[in-house]
């Protein structure tokens, strides 16, 4: 059964080439972690079949970037140290007699570098690919989770239907198979470990050549879930978070993103979002949108098609009880939960009002006053329209009418400069000069008040 999901990649020991090297390149999103922590914890049997993994880090939670030591030079443009680095370890397989096995998230827009890198090697690529839709929804909650983003999931949405996005339907692979070749190129449908599919790792030792009875002794005794999306409950309290975290030593981000990440592997009666949460409307706008640009890849690659047919895990609503993940997070990270707490007295005193952080404060116990109800800013009135839409209007008529405008919104200091540039361009109209004599007596009564105070 499981030789149908997989293409199974013999490495040639003994070959004429025997520093033959895989790259797992990803995708993003599609289980990287798990496969490195797997392969990081088995390198010794992985050694005994014939496979070098080399050494990276692991955080406390097992998530790694893997072997960034190429990778990450690739990305900040360091070839001469990614070579050096992939020489070293190509040469430590060659003396192991081993095939030599790369995972890196990095690896996947690096195709060029890597051919360049891998000439005269033969080279194997290893990639997973995911629904877009689940892909986007993944990115969003890293966006949260990494990258200090606050935006809610209804707001990102509709900004990613009018833009192209080939990276979540899988363009990359077929710039992979171009440099390498389609029969080089293992490309496979991923599917969450919690819809009940054949474990990653499995399918992952398969690709990779190792016969399916090594291959499920090796990976009969899986540990849980690794780098999990983050459930929504911690989700929302780390979007929330986000609002201040900008402010302080990025050590603390670190703390409250390990804590949170701990809390979501463990948090089995809570779930991540799914396309489910989404609304019907938007559902089929964006799966619409975004099949459509993976139409390429299916059509060169026809084991993915099962990817556009994945359906997300039912939903299941609840309301976001945030007293759970918060509890951990102040069990896990005291200091950097004060941190946070200090700093976010210190925006409240400076008047800092908006939704996402009064939330914050509100989750955080802190005591605050309800953000005043703000005016609509006053626009164009219908007679200063019919001013500017007239062929007649010259630029003294739109000067003076851009100084009203910003004088009723309060903004005098831009609004006298607008009404000086009309007097210069009409210095004889009496009625720009008594706007500019009203918006000056504006700036010095606010003035006087300044002072007074």
């Amino acid at each position: 059964m499981i030789n149908k999901i997989v293409n199974v990649f013999r490495p040639s020991k003994g070959s004429s080439t025997p520093q033959d090297v895989i790259i797992h390149i990803g995708s993003p999103k599609c289980g990287s972690s798990a496969v490195q922590r797997f392969c990081i914890k088995n390198r010794e049997k992985l050694l005994e079949l014939g496979y070098y993994y080399p050494e990276h880090s692991l955080d406390s939670n097992g998530v790694s970037g893997g072997h960034t030591q190429v990778a990450g030079a690739l990305i900040q443009k360091d070839i001469s140290l990614a070579k050096a680095n992939l020489t070293t370890w190509l040469t430590e397989a060659k003396t192991r007699n081993a095939t030599l096995l790369l995972s890196a998230e990095a690896f996947y827009g690096q195709h060029n570098a890597i051919a360049e890198l891998c000439e005269g090697v033969k080279v194997t690529v290893i990639a997973f690919l995911r629904h877009p839709a689940d892909y986007l929804l993944a990115n969003h909650n890293q966006g949260i989770k990494r990258h200090m983003e606050t935006r809610r999931l209804s707001e990102l949405l509709p900004v990613q239907l009018g833009q192209q996005t080939g990276h979540l339907a899988g363009l990359p692979l077929l710039h992979w198979a171009d440099k390498f070749g389609d029969d080089n190129c293992i490309f496979m449908p991923y599917q969450s470990p919690s819809a009940g599919s054949t474990p990653l790792e499995l399918q992952f030792l398969m690709a990779a050549g190792i016969p399916e009875k090594n291959a499920k002794a090796l990976t009969n005794n899986l540990d849980k879930i690794t780098n999990r999306s983050y459930v929504k409950s911690a989700l929302e309290l780390k979007r929330l978070l986000n609002t201040v975290l900008p402010e302080l030593p990025a050590q603390y981000a670190h703390e409250i993103d390990w804590a949170l990440q701990h809390y979501s592997d463990n948090a089995t009666d809570e779930h991540a979002f799914t396309q489910a949460d989404l609304g019907d409307d938007i559902r089929e706008k964006l799966n619409h949108h975004l099949l459509s640009q993976m139409k390429p890849v299916v059509k060169r690659f026809p084991q993915l098609e099962s990817v556009t047919k994945m359906a997300s895990a039912s939903n299941t609503k609840s309301d976001l009880n945030l007293s759970k993940p918060l509890k951990a997070l102040e069990e896990s990270a005291p200091i950097a939960v004060n941190a946070v707490i200090k700093q976010a007295v210190i925006l409240r005193d400076s008047h800092r009002d908006d939704y996402a952080f009064c939330k914050l404060l509100d989750v955080l116990g802190i005591e605050f006053a309800e953000p005043k109800a703000r005016k609509a800013i006053p626009g164009l009135t219908a007679p200063q329209k019919q001013v500017l839409n007239s062929g007649k209007a010259q630029p003294a008529d739109c000067l003076r009418e851009l100084a009203v405008l910003l004088e009723k919104q309060n903004l005098l200091q831009d609004a006298h400069f607008a009404i000086s540039a009309a007097l210069k361009n009409r210095p004889n109209g009496e009625g720009i000069k008594r706007i500019k004599a009203r918006i000056e007596q504006k700036i010095n009564t606010q003035k006087a008040t300044l002072k007074a105070h």
